[in-house]
């Protein structure tokens, strides 16, 4: 007994898919990267010292490549973030600490050395 929905054995097999969709352009990993550690670098206080300049420097490196081959990436915008970021937190947190160390110290004047008794 043959069932109304069995494949015809007679009829040719379907052809092939075709080629696809043409690959776009992809997101660089160290791009990514370097503005995940420079974001993470604001919320670390003193860490940021440390974190913030590996950030920047992953920024660095994913920017060549991406300048390299423009082509291949588009998140350029990510590794500038990553760069920025990575700078600026450490130094004004090295601003921070030394407003600080000048303040208990007493050069910036007596009153505000004061404010740390």
């Amino acid at each position: 007994m043959s069932y109304p929905y069995d494949q015809n054995p007679y009829q040719p097999a379907p052809p092939p898919y075709g080629p696809g969709f043409p690959q776009g352009p992809r997101n660089n990993g160290m791009a990514i990267a370097s503005m995940c550690v420079s974001l993470a670098a604001i919320f670390t206080c003193y860490g940021a010292i440390l974190i913030g300049p590996v950030g920047a420097i992953l920024g660095h490196v994913a920017m060549r490549e991406i300048n390299r081959n423009p082509q291949a990436y588009n998140n350029r915008s990510m590794a500038l973030v990553g760069i920025i970021v990575g700078w600026v937190v450490p130094a004004l947190w090295a601003l921070v600490i030394i407003f600080i160390i000048l303040g208990a110290t007493g050069v910036l004047g007596p009153s505000v050395q004061d404010s740390f008794d």
